[in-house]
């Protein structure tokens, strides 16, 4: 996994911020004010309905049966049916370098796993990624997150628990879980601007 964390010296304008990849998630602290997050994913997520009854498979290519949009599934996430029920509804995640084009609300056709023609079928509302910004507050308890040391039913694997207000029912919810290795420097981060050189 790639991970990056710095400090961006803001300026009124457009920044881009070089880190070596696209991510698929930026959250952005404005730690000065202490007022805002903004956490934005970056996945390319697709909404679908109608799933035949051909499964498909991470790594398989769709391609829009009107638009010729492709997109190359990263994972498949059901959300209701099923494959074998003809009747799967759920998300394609997609990585944003995997889609080419802009997908409308079509059929689509299979490549990779099998070959197989309108195979599902693509909601007009596909989402090209998520983004939100909210003002901050102090959260605890089920409306929170909570280091999690682990226990003996999972050989105390370390992570974190997500409270029971946070996993909201039946919804598509994206977690990203970052921490700098032990040493890990702090590199020069903005394209184009001298960030290295401020003093606060």
């Amino acid at each position: 996994m790639s991970v990056r964390t710095g400090y961006i010296h803001g300026t009124g304008a457009a920044i881009n911020v070089s880190v070596g990849f696209i991510p698929d998630v930026v959250i952005l602290t404005n730690v000065t004010d202490g007022d805002s997050i903004t956490l934005a994913v970056l996945d390319k997520v697709i909404v679908f309905t109608s799933g035949g009854t051909t499964e498909l498979k991470a790594g398989d290519k769709l391609t829009g049966a009107t638009s010729g949009a492709t997109a190359i599934v990263r994972e498949i996430i059901l959300d209701s049916g099923s494959w074998a029920g003809g009747d799967a509804a759920g998300w394609f995640i997609c990585d944003h370098e995997g889609v080419s084009g802009t997908i409308v609300s079509e059929n689509a056709n299979q490549t990779g796993s099998g070959t197989a023609s309108n195979i599902v079928t693509i909601v007009v509302d596909v989402e090209f990624g998520v983004e939100s910004t909210t003002a901050v507050a102090a959260v605890t308890g089920n409306s929170g997150l909570l280091g999690y040391e682990g226990d003996a039913t999972n050989n105390y694997a370390l992570g974190f628990t997500l409270g029971s207000t946070r996993s909201e029912n039946a919804k598509l919810i994206h977690y990203i879980a970052l921490s700098n290795s032990e040493g890990m420097a702090t590199l020069p981060l903005v394209a184009g601007n001298s960030q290295a050189a401020a003093v606060w």
